[in-house]
């Protein structure tokens, strides 16, 4: 009777121990699949963010340019870059150049004028779109792609803004 009991514990147990393996290596693999599929959904995420990113950058540059050179927003305190500039000074006019505000000179200059806060813009979309793509393993061919993909995407709001939305007056003022 003991034998029976010890030759039945001798090929039930094995028997059990190795559906356990299985059915944790089953769901370790079901585990690791779902977390591969979630960093491919983080992955393509990051991927819009950064173009997204790219194109407020663009759209930010054309809007800047066409400050400067549609002449947009002529007359206007905030917009006119050849004028506003005057806007991180207390009093330009009559003299009194203390700033406007505390950092008015220097590093909160961006909230003076227009053409200040387009430049800003630009850059903080830009070091975001960069922040984006780092982080991930990439092959030399995804950032290649990336690269393109952002460049395209950043001269599209570019384009968009300066030949479109505002393509405003050519002539040179005078």
């Amino acid at each position: 009777m003991k034998i029976k009991i010890i030759v039945l514990v001798a090929i039930i147990l094995p028997c059990c121990s190795y559906s356990q393996i299985k059915n944790y290596q089953n769901t370790q693999t079901k585990y690791y699949q779902k977390v591969q599929a979630g960093n491919n959904h983080k992955a393509k995420i990051n991927e819009v963010l950064m173009y997204t990113c790219q194109f407020v950058a663009g759209s930010a540059d054309g809007v800047n340019q066409a400050l400067v050179h549609h002449y947009l927003g002529m007359g206007n305190r905030f917009w006119d870059f050849q004028t506003s500039w005057k806007n991180k000074y207390k009093n330009y006019d009559k003299g009194d150049l203390r700033p406007a505000f505390p950092g008015a000179t220097s590093i909160a200059v961006s909230f003076t004028d227009g053409y200040h806060l387009t430049r800003m813009i630009d850059r903080a979309f830009s070091l975001g779109s960069i922040g984006f793509a780092l982080g991930e393993k990439q092959s030399f061919k995804s950032i290649a792609k990336k690269i393109i993909i952002s460049s395209l995407v950043n001269r599209a709001g570019f384009l968009l803004f300066y030949n479109v939305i505002y393509p405003g007056n050519r002539a040179k003022r005078t």
